[in-house]
């Protein structure tokens, strides 16, 4: 038996199908349903018993692969609760959890694969494991280690040719993955409480391949232009040949891009070698492409995706051919700002990066349609970056970020194992080395990776580790630019790394955005992970997770939803509330009151470092996209898929053309994300007392330079204005299109930072905002009415809302339920939301979501606002507001 610890990682699918599509091999068998699990404590046969066909596994459970232990026990109805409500996570503990655990799966191999060689591959078990065959131990747990890693075994001695095949996988939890000299394992640090299983389980595909004596592997096309101009690609083609004999083997290879592009090469490989072989444009003109179809990021283009076609044979006998999409597109960067901020650019173009960190369920429980659901928030919320830290996600997640025109920034864990290799023995560290080569084999071909980080929270304190590292990413020609930590560090292997991750993770006001240009996390740099902390849900999500009468911001319950450590509760989140909006009368005013405090607090965020792109800011990732489990912190929409004030706060700020209010100059600019200039451009200003008097108004014309920016002009002092007032802006283009209306409520009283109290994680205020006039807004009626229309199993509302009343219409909140008083239709995606209405003002609002989320009754357009006159308003057939 031949073991070949194969650089290639987590090719995660959810069903039987092939890796980055592959369509046509000779035989590819993803091991996913028909597997039993069960701990070796509960049953204390051997492996060699138990990878034998006829053993009783009638007491084992059911599951399906990938699967960690926990999540495994939950598919099998064990628990009489769900782990999420309230604290009854704790319950989930079992000292079995610690012990190894048993997967077991039974197969045959086709007729027609008699003879051939057969390679068993794990795409990622965490943490070690024992492997047998058919009675036969092929590998221990000193050769199957690590999570993100695939390891290939050749089982062509110990496979039946006809019959049944048993194999069995022990598998090891790992132990201390978040501390200093833990295991090299899938960690959280400081984001939620630890599964008790550890993941403790088969996170990745187990894999079956057959090949004719040799096999072709891993393509990679990498992309240069004659920057700027884009008329010609020059593709260079790169991949791995394998013999799997012990002979020598001469074998021809063979590929095909877009169906027209053809090419060859012999190669000669020696017993059991790996050769990587080359195809460059200097040796074969047609892989210097005219007129390419080239792959760009959303706003700047259409993400063209291309096709290669590898295919090796011996003897005139094909061994096996693969099918992979990639696009051609290149990648770089450069510094700004004195080395302090790394600017990325794609196919000659800078691109400010604006987006959030994402983060798998807790119990790593995957789905093609979750993933399409959050990848479509993103995209909806106008983001061009998803950063995944030290998880690494599936095929699927990585499929539809290309097909979207998503970036990707990946790269290790923080603060726990990964970050002290100081601490590594020899077999950490040649773990380390695998699971690197792994990802780069496995994600160097992928259009949507933007840069991979070798460190999070500091560069490896081991120099040699990054240096390592670094061989091995220029020897499998890593065609991205790596970046030696997500910190604001200078290596002395890799030199500044142009990004920084100096904070906040907690409450800073609108204000502190633009105000700090060169210490903390204002807008300057590349802020690869900063928030303005908790993001609390709305109430219709709190009571699935927490009881009724646990739903107080002190309860225990609560702050067990919350981070850890630093990040323990809402309460520096909540003394800005009240110290800004007033005491809340009681929890619902509490919730409604969070929704514009999170709105405004990430509005601002996204909006500064748009307003000073290029200057010195180069791009920004929110701490968190999404939440592993439902919590009240970091994230944009909650485990629920629930839109709240943080959500469309963001995709507000995010808006491709985009007018917005500087809080530092007082002025009123122009973002433009687009790779189009806009001359014709009108400008709208109007501002509003709270009895609805409008104060002052001006408009514009003007332009803005393809992803430019544009300052307007400066709002001048306006006299006779209330504690709390309003502005409202609007954007029109040269044909009268309506491209962005932005509301902001501001007060005389300004929000005051406190900079030499500043620590890691947030700066305190020494005075705030004076919203509490908001409590006494008189009430403003509404007209709601909408038309709705269905279309390949989706519906879309166009929703009507007009404030007739006589003062500002503030935060409208539009739902869609499943019926009258029912629940809502999630996902949703709603073209604005927490609106701002002056008197006689009208907005039409889109609503769309799938029909099989919707439920059987007659959905129900649902509205709120902060000073509804519910008496006065109307509204049409199925829609009302609430009560």
């Amino acid at each position: 038996m031949k073991i070949f610890l194969l650089s290639a990682l987590l090719c995660f699918v959810a069903g039987y199908g092939f890796c980055q599509n592959e369509e046509s091999e000779n035989y590819r068998a993803f091991l996913k349903e028909n597997w039993t699990m069960q701990s070796a404590v509960t049953d204390v046969a051997t492996g060699d018993k138990i990878s034998i066909p006829g053993f009783n596994t009638t007491a084992w459970y059911k599951v399906s692969v990938p699967t960690t232990v926990i999540a495994g026990l939950i598919a099998n109805h064990v628990y009489n609760f769900d782990p999420f409500y309230g604290r009854n996570f704790e319950k989930l503990g079992d000292p079995s959890l610690d012990k190894p655990w048993w997967f077991r799966r039974v197969f045959e191999l086709p007729a027609s694969e008699n003879g051939k060689n057969v390679v068993l591959k794990l795409h990622g078990i965490n943490y070690k494991a024992n492997v047998w065959l058919n009675g036969i131990l092929i590998a221990d747990s000193t050769q199957i280690i690590g999570p993100f890693r695939i390891i290939e075994l050749d089982i062509t001695k110990q496979v039946k040719y006809r019959g049944e095949n048993v194999l069995a996988i022990q598998v090891k939890r790992p132990f201390n993955p978040q501390k200093r000299g833990g295991d090299l394992a899938i960690d959280y640090a400081d984001w939620i409480h630890y599964p008790p299983d550890f993941n403790n389980g088969i996170v990745n595909n187990v894999e079956l391949k057959t090949y004719r004596k040799v096999g072709i592997e891993y393509p990679l096309v990498t992309t240069k232009f004659d920057l700027p101009s884009l008329a010609v690609a020059h593709l260079q083609v790169d991949a791995m040949a394998i013999n799997y004999t012990g002979k020598e083997q001469d074998a021809l290879v063979k590929g095909k891009i877009n169906g027209n592009i053809t090419f060859e090469q012999k190669v000669h490989l020696k017993p059991g070698e790996k050769k990587q072989i080359t195809f460059a444009p200097a040796d074969y003109p047609q892989l210097n492409v005219k007129n390419p179809p080239i792959w760009w990021p959303w706003q700047y283009g259409k993400p063209e995706m291309s096709r290669i076609t590898l295919s090796v044979s011996t003897g005139g006998e094909l061994s096996n051919e693969l099918s992979e999409s990639f696009g051609i597109r290149e990648i770089t960067s450069k510094m700004l700002d004195n080395q302090k901020a790394r600017e990325f650019i794609v196919n000659g173009k800078p691109i400010m990066l604006r987006g959030a960190a994402w983060s798998p369920d807790i119990f790593e429980r995957r789905s093609k349609l979750r993933e399409e659901q959050e990848l479509g928030l993103v995209r909806d919320m106008n983001m061009n970056i998803v950063r995944s830290e030290g998880k690494l996600e599936d095929e699927n997640f990585y499929d539809l970020c290309d097909q979207y025109g998503l970036l990707v920034m990946s790269g290790w864990m923080c603060c726990g194992a990964w970050q002290y290799p100081e601490r590594w023995d020899a077999a950490k560290r040649s773990v380390a080395m695998a699971s690197d080569s792994s990802v780069m084999y496995w994600l160097r071909d992928r259009p949507s990776m933007l840069t991979w980080l070798n460190g999070s929270d500091m560069v490896p304190r081991d120099k040699s580790v990054e240096t390592d590292w670094l061989a091995i990413e220029a020897d499998l020609k890593w065609p991205n630019p790596t970046v030696g930590s997500a910190a604001e560090n200078v290596s002395k292997v890799s030199g500044p790394t142009g990004v920084k991750m100096a904070g906040p993770y907690d409450w800073v006001p609108p204000s502190y955005w633009e105000a700090d240009t060169g210490k903390y996390g204002g807008a300057w740099s590349f802020a690869t992970e900063i928030s303005p902390g908790p993001s609390i849900p709305p109430y219709e999500s709190l009571i699935k997770f927490i009881p009724k009468d646990s739903i107080s911001n002190t309860s225990p319950d609560w702050i067990y939803h919350c981070g850890t450590g630093e990040f323990g509760s809402t309460k520096r989140f909540d003394s800005a509330l009240y110290a800004r909006y007033g005491q809340p009368a009681n929890m619902m005013e509490y919730l409604a009151t969070a929704q514009a405090q999170n709105y405004e607090g990430h509005r601002a965020m996204m909006e500064a470092y748009g307003l000073k792109k290029y200057a010195n800011a180069t791009g920004v990732v929110q701490w968190m996209l999404s939440n592993p489990w439902p919590g009240m912190i970091w994230h944009t929409y909650d485990y629920y898929l629930y839109p709240g004030g943080t959500y469309f706060g963001m995709k507000k700020s995010m808006e491709p053309l985009h007018v917005m209010y500087s809080y530092q100059s007082n002025a009123v600019d122009i973002i433009n994300s687009y790779r189009e200039k806009f001359s014709g451009l009108k400008v709208k200003a109007g501002i509003y007392n709270l009895d609805g008097s409008q104060k002052f108004t001006k408009e514009v014309t003007t332009g803005v330079d393809e992803d430019g920016t544009k300052e307007c002009f400066v709002l001048p002092e306006i006299a006779g204005l209330s504690g709390v007032y309003f502005l409202r802006l609007e954007l029109l283009d040269a044909q009268g299109k309506l491209r962005s209306i932005n509301w902001y409520w501001l007060s005389g009283k300004k929000d005051e930072l406190n900079w030499k109290k500043s620590t890691w994680f947030y700066t305190p205020q020494s005075a705030f905002a004076d919203y509490t006039g908001l409590k006494s807004l008189a009430p403003a009626s509404l007209d709601v009415h909408h038309i709705s229309a269905k279309t390949d199993g989706s519906t879309t509302h166009k929703i009507t809302v007009t404030n007739t009343g006589k003062t500002v219409a503030f935060f409208v909140h539009l739902r869609a339920l499943k019926e009258k008083g029912g629940d809502d239709i999630l996902p949703v995606i709603f073209s604005d939301n927490y609106l701002l209405l002056a008197p006689g003002e009208t907005r039409t609002i889109a609503c769309s979501y799938e029909d099989k989320y919707a439920g059987n009754g007659a959905s129900f357009i649902q509205v709120s606002s902060w000073n509804l006159d519910r008496e006065g308003s109307k509204a049409g057939e199925n829609a009302g507001f609430e009560k």
